[in-house]
């Protein structure tokens, strides 16, 4: 599995995307990561909305990892706010009970990263919009393989 983390400038604005694809074919325990991950991925974007506080949409995904048996190997924030810098405030995290409002702009993307078997970060940036989020990114999530 191979982590891909990539981003472009616009008018001064940042974006921040990743995508993990596979080397040949990946066993079973790297593709049931992914499938996590994507699953975590895809409840929190479906949970961003005016509304929710940051940590609780850092839960929604980290809950999903919990249950699958890889909390302790989701190590960072759920996201990280974007602008005119890469990492800016608000960070989508344990913690943070500030409220989610309209026109903010964060990534969301869980991560699992277990040493000598896989790693797998999906990552999107998205603005709230009156109700619910919509992504900058419209990139595929499906596992691409590579020969």
């Amino acid at each position: 599995m191979v982590l891909f983390d990539l981003g472009t400038v616009h008018n001064g604005y940042i974006s921040d995307a990743s995508r993990t694809v596979a080397f040949g074919q990946p066993d079973e325990k790297s593709l049931d990561i992914y499938k996590v991950d994507l699953e975590a991925q895809y409840a929190a974007m479906d949970a961003a909305k005016p509304g929710i506080t940051a940590a609780q949409l850092d839960k929604v995904a980290r809950d999903i990892i919990d249950k699958a048996g890889y909390g302790k190997y989701f190590i960072h924030r759920l996201g990280h706010g974007m602008g005119t810098s890469e990492h800016e405030f608000p960070s989508i995290m344990e913690g943070n009970d500030m409220v989610l409002k309209p026109g903010m702009c964060f990534s969301i993307e869980p991560g699992i990263y277990i040493p000598n078997v896989a790693g797998v970060r999906i990552e999107d940036c998205v603005y709230i919009t009156e109700d619910g989020c919509e992504p900058f990114t419209h990139t595929s999530k499906e596992l691409k393989y590579i020969d």
